[in-house]
């Protein structure tokens, strides 16, 4: 979603010239690069704004300047270690700092190796918790407080310690204690002065090495401004954010060649969310601008990187059908060149399996098959080859190089990044992801060789550690973290998230160590003092660095009531509709009304020698409990999507127990045969009969494989026959007639087809019987349009003509015969009308709806609610929701009828 919108703000303004102000003073560094001093920035970005600024600032006046030496800490000290390597330093001699997968592996390796009952997820806490005590120039030793998280934690770094010894490696802060000792010794000359900038704190051990550099070090503070800062209360979060989207758009809408900065402070964990509100604001107030932003997403969770981890993940791995689906209709692998029909269908034949996970292999077997009757059968040739082929996928143990190339032939194997050009963005993606590649290659050094799962474990966590950030042309819009916009300069700054509870930020206690030791060290988060300390430091930053300047926070979250940071108490405030005016929960040009007609018009004739339809007593449910539903689902054939689930639904379990039913009277054929048996006989077919269907069904359902779930649906089974049993024991003698009978019937110009479960012959009369594992009501066959009009539909269709019908309720803990007939065959018979009547009225009945449905009357209108609560997958198609709303819009127009007809 990021860099969707990202990808929108680029081509918007390709072309545009830009002639924007520098986000840097210059004049605070123009005496100091002219001196070449060295100047130090805590981030890279601060470092390259600061370059750039100088380059406009010497563009007018000169055409050739030398670079100044201008460098991130990080960068700084590479450069030194790199040329601490150079002199051959015997300190130093044969060791390299350690990579951060590598050292991501051994603190795994050092905590499993001394509690392999903790979590490798304890691995980044511990690397964070080692590289500020060494930060902090202290030594794990020192701290005495026998706490049980201490005791632990001293246990991996003399593990991890020792691992990093063994390989000739150290840690960050190791190379700058080798960089100090450097210019200790005058090894390293020293700097005639070094000026640092933007740091809003300071690690003992960076300044011991900034000392250690130069005798004499300062820090850059910006020119004090007369700024005055307006504090804006927003509703809530969403509001706090579409207010200062909004604001910008309008100061860039009034002068586009502005500096304009939004300040979020938990941009990276809401990058989509803030990158569309901004997007929603620009657009609504027709405003053509670059956006810059200036957190990245993590490169595993872009579009191109993710479907090349799906990709090589889907080769070993079971995963979840939506996955699959992912990957099916992906434009980034070679199946975007099957036929969508096929595509399709493939899902379908997933879907149909009902299961939550799929294999490598169940899903080739799938897609392939759908294709094999479709055209260009060799699109899928490497994905057959590939299925054939990694079998001994799991059992192969090699080094992270033989992988990275073992990857890379799969993605090429299975056509990734796809056929289609890519764009900018996807580009960029692409580059980065080889140097992913590139990286992981390079953990040969641990000298392991691993198997596919920790290959891939490895490599997601490397996708997922490199940040993402799109290169894009300058902007004058940009959005910013707290500690990102600190430095920078603008015309005019908004900075979001100044709640008490936010702003300053809370202390946190590093959970590994005791926290009197942290509060006597001052180490980081750890005391109220210094956050607050911070706090006024970046207060103090944004005043001075912008001409205009607006704080703002949400008097709500939720259910809770928040306040202005106290560090704003003094500030004046102003309402937001007096800043920008009202602004929309949602813009404009997504809420256009009445954009299209309302026809009232009826589905067209039914015709079944041109339309061909599925007609049976389903069709006139429906159409008794919803025209339009019947419409839809008999006509345009709309059928929910399969979901996956465990083991057997209701369905499946009614009709397990209407072919146990079949294959047990298929046996006994009368009742006479079902009083000579035995219990024990009874019982040897019961199990025989659940046993065979049970059989059958496993072949489709692997779940009813395995002992322990079949036997609990085999035991469910058998309960309700033997309950059953005893209920068609009470019944006068009878024989089978028919089971599974089909029969057909018309009705006007339409023809149905029907399966009817039993027939039994009482005395020469005919007594149809129908099962049924739920809830039964007879009441439901009457009326003009009977909620359940299955048993009406058998008795109109049976010729000769039957003389009852009955519903057998098959349900645990309440079995029941439940009919009528001509002649009390059941002793439970109920009714008001004779047998005749009933009949009559249910073929008029039956003959009415089957006229509605053949001459188009679709009308949504719900009848019997109750019939259309397991039809909710039609609702964007009917629209029933909205039914309120339509009639509504209708009646204030007066316009007639007021039940919108489809």
């Amino acid at each position: 979603m990021f860099c969707d919108y990202i990808r929108v703000f680029l081509n918007k303004v390709a072309d545009l010239p830009l002639m924007l102000p520098p986000l840097i003073d210059i004049t605070l560094f123009q005496q100091a690069i002219n001196d070449d001093r060295l100047i130090i920035t805590p981030n890279h970005r601060l470092a390259a704004k600061i370059t750039e600024a100088w380059g406009i600032h010497c563009r007018s006046t000169q055409r050739v300047w030398h670079s100044p030496r201008v460098f991130s800490v990080d960068h700084w000290l590479k450069f030194c270690w790199e040329e601490l390597q150079d002199h051959n330093d015997e300190a130093i001699s044969g060791k390299a700092i350690v990579g951060s997968q590598q050292n991501r592996y051994y603190w795994e390796r050092s905590i499993s190796e001394n509690d392999p009952e903790v979590s490798s997820k304890y691995a980044k806490i511990a690397s964070d918790t080692y590289t500020s005590i060494q930060q902090w120039d202290l030594a794990v030793e020192q701290i005495q407080d026998e706490t049980p998280a201490l005791v632990l934690f001293k246990r991996w770094v003399k593990s991890y310690k020792r691992l990093l010894a063994r390989n000739s490696l150290i840690t960050i802060p190791d190379s700058w204690q080798a960089v100090i000792k450097a210019f200790e010794t005058s090894l390293f000359h020293q700097e005639q002065e070094i000026l640092t900038y933007g740091f809003q704190s300071t690690p003992p051990l960076l300044k011991k090495l900034l000392n250690s550099a130069s005798d004499k070090v300062r820090t850059i503070e910006a020119t004090p401004k007369e700024t005055l800062g307006s504090v804006v209360s927003a509703e809530d979060p969403d509001h706090e954010l579409r207010s200062a989207a909004n604001w910008a758009a309008q100061k860039l809408k009034s002068n586009p060649d502005q500096r304009i900065g939004i300040v979020v402070p938990d941009l990276s964990n809401s990058l989509s969310k803030v990158a569309r509100i901004v997007d929603e604001a620009l657009r609504t107030h027709d405003v053509e601008s670059l956006v810059n932003i200036s957190a990245g997403t993590p490169l595993s969770q872009t579009s191109l990187v993710n479907s090349a981890l799906g990709l090589i993940e889907c080769l070993s791995v079971k995963k979840p059908l939506s996955e699959w689906l992912d990957l099916m209709y992906s434009p980034h692998n070679l199946l975007s060149e099957v036929p969508l029909q096929s595509k399709v269908n493939a899902e379908l034949g997933l879907r149909k399996t009902r299961r939550f996970e799929h294999s490598f292999s169940e899903f080739c077997h799938v897609i392939i098959d759908e294709h094999e009757t479709g055209s260009a059968p060799d699109i899928l040739e490497p994905l057959a080859e590939l299925r054939d082929g990694h079998t001994n996928f799991n059992r192969e143990q090699q080094g992270f190089s033989q992988w990275a190339k073992s990857f890379s032939t799969y993605l090429t194997t299975l056509g990734w990044p796809g056929k289609r050009t890519l764009n900018s963005l996807e580009y960029q993606q692409k580059e980065h992801w080889h140097r992913v590649l590139q990286e992981f290659s390079e953990l040969d050094n641990l000298g392991i060789e691993i198997g596919y799962a920790t290959a891939l474990k490895h490599l997601r966590h490397l996708s997922k550690d490199a940040i993402f950030h799109p290169k894009t042309a300058d902007a004058p819009l940009q959005l910013l973290g707290l500690l990102e916009a600190s430095g920078l300069s603008f015309d005019s700054l908004w900075i979001s998230g100044m709640d008490s509870q936010s702003f300053p930020a809370s202390v946190v206690i590093n959970p590994l160590l005791p926290a009197q030791f942290q509060r006597l060290q001052k180490m980081p988060h750890c005391l109220p003092e210094r956050e607050l300390e911070i706090a006024r430091r970046l207060l103090l930053g944004y005043i001075n660095s912008s001409c205009e300047l607006f704080f703002s926070y949400s008097s709500t979250k939720g259910e809770e009531v928040l306040q202005r940071s106290a560090l704003l108490r003094d500030m004046p405030s102003i309402e937001v509709k007096d800043l920008i005016g009202n602004i929309a929960a949602f813009p404009h040009w997504l809420r256009q009304d009445n954009q299209t007609s309302l026809h009232e018009d009826k589905a067209p004739l039914f015709d079944q020698s041109i339309e061909s339809i599925s007609a049976g007593s389903a069709l006139f449910k429906n159409q008794a409990a919803c025209p339009f539903n019947a419409f839809a689902i008999h006509r345009l054939k709309a059928q929910p999507l399969e979901q996956p689930s465990h083991g057997l639904n209701g369905m499946d379990r009614g009709t397990i127990l209407h072919e146990t039913l079949f294959e047990l009277w298929d046996i006994w054929q009368s009742s006479a045969e079902l009083q000579r048996l035995s219990e024990k006989s009874i019982a040897n077919q019961l199990d025989t009969s659940a046993s065979k269907v049970l059989d059958k069904w496993a072949m489709h359902h692997p779940i009813l494989r395995g002992q322990h779930y079949r036997m609990i649906e085999k035991d469910r089974l058998i309960k309700l026959l033997i309950g059953w049993i005893e209920e068609e024991k009470k019944r006068p003698d009878f024989i089978i007639e028919d089971l599974e009978v089909k029969k057909t019937a018309s009705f006007g110009n339409l023809d149905i087809s029907l399966r009817i479960d039993r027939i039994d012959r009482i005395d020469g009369k005919l007594l149809i019987i129908d099962y049924k594992s739920g809830l039964i009501n007879p009441s439901h066959w009457d009326g003009e349009r009977p909620k359940d009009p299955q048993l009406p539909l058998y008795v109109s269709a049976c010729r000769p003509p039957v003389n009852g019908c009955a519903f057998a309720q098959i349900k645990g803990g309440n079995i029941r015969f439940s009919g009528i007939s001509d002649s009390q065959l059941l002793d439970s018979e109920k009714g008001n009308r004779s047998w005749s009547e009933s009949v009559a009225l249910w073929h008029e009945s039956m003959e009415a709806l089957a006229s509605e449905f053949t001459a188009g009357i679709a009308q949504m209108e719900v009848i019997h609610p109750s019939g259309v609560i397991y039809q909710t997958h039609l609702l964007p198609l009917n629209r029933w929701p909205e039914e309120p709303m339509v009639n509504k819009s209708i009646e204030s127009k007066a316009l007639k009828p007021k039940v919108r007809s489809l």
